[in-house]
């Protein structure tokens, strides 16, 4: 299997790699040992290689890879502030690079790459994709970045803070955060509970996802 694992640091959508012995970059991936299951051998396969633990990983797409094997990629959207990176045995060096700034990769897993990077896109169709990134509380300021950092684009603010509240994914906290100069910002948290795709969430979805191309069916 193969996993594309992504962050956002300082504004900027990231990408783990590994490198093994000689100078050639890689996502994290290993074969799927006898009797064990896809996606705890991907679990394992990172947790060995990069020392980072705890996530849920994503199925994209199952690709053929000659001449008699096929190959299972895996997504994870992971706070790199809360693992920490740990080479393995096999791994010389584990780095968080820039999407758009990327090492060579061989042909198979910069296609694997791209096709988990249009599903991440893609999944800001139905699923509030920025809230494992941030803490607890935070400002509709640091949401929209995130979102701006996923999908490569600036979004204007007022329709941001429109649409975000009206997919009443968020509720605002009796707090603010002053960073600066200027009026204080109000806190949200996450809505608790199970995740609903409802009218007003597609509705967000279709005014926040302008960027990426079609959603990968892979």
């Amino acid at each position: 299997m193969e996993l594309a694992v992504f962050t956002v640091r300082d504004e900027r959508l990231e990408v783990l790699l590994v490198r093994g012995p000689g100078n050639r970059w890689a996502l994290p991936a290993d074969e799927v040992g006898e009797g064990a299951t896809l996606a705890g051998a991907a679990a394992q396969a990172l947790a060995r290689q990069t020392g980072v633990r705890g996530i849920v990983a994503e199925q994209v797409v199952t690709l053929d890879r000659p001449p008699d094997a096929v190959a299972v990629a895996y997504l994870a959207l992971i706070a790199a502030e809360r693992h920490p990176l740990a080479p393995g045995p096999d791994v010389v060096e584990v780095r968080w690079f820039r999407h758009d700034d990327l090492p060579a990769l061989g042909r198979e897993h910069a296609d694997t790459l791209s096709r988990a990077l249009r599903r991440l896109r893609a999944r800001t169709a139905y699923a509030p994709i920025a809230f494992q990134l941030l803490p607890e509380a935070f400002t509709l300021g640091e949401l929209r970045t995130v979102y701006e950092a996923v999908l490569d684009e600036r979004l204007d603010p007022r329709n941001f803070r429109r649409d975000v509240l009206a997919a009443r994914v968020v509720e605002p906290l009796e707090r603010v955060r002053a960073d600066g100069p200027g009026r204080p910002a109000r806190l949200y948290r996450s809505v608790p509970g199970a995740f609903a795709v409802v009218a007003s969430e597609r509705r967000i979805a279709r005014r926040v996802r302008r960027a990426g191309g079609p959603a990968d069916t892979g």
